[in-house]
């Protein structure tokens, strides 16, 4: 399924969140220019954490680990934010760009 990247959705949209995935929609609250690489590579760990475990999947498994361990400490959120400092590949820029 092809990755659909919105940006300028608002933050009302968002609750409160810069940046979210609604597989397969990736979605900002900013502009892209506005966007800082070490979110959207973030948000971008989101789409591979579903591509890897399958959209009902990673739902469920995402819901389960909110519950159990709250969203700071949910495991996907902790793989997405070791992610946010590394540099975004040619390709991923490219994706950013489009």
């Amino acid at each position: 399924m092809k990755l659909r990247i919105k940006y300028n959705v608002g933050r009302w949209i968002m609750w409160g969140y810069g940046g979210r995935v609604l597989y397969p929609f990736l979605l900002f609250a900013e502009s892209q220019q506005d966007v800082p690489d070490w979110l959207f590579r973030h948000e971008l760990e989101h789409v591979y954490q579903v591509r890897r475990n399958g959209w009902l999947r990673f739902n469920l498994i995402y819901l389960w680990y909110l519950l159990r361990h709250g969203y700071k400490n949910n495991p996907f959120e902790v793989e997405a934010r070791a992610t946010e400092s590394f540099a975004l590949s040619d390709l991923e820029r490219a994706l950013k760009k489009s």
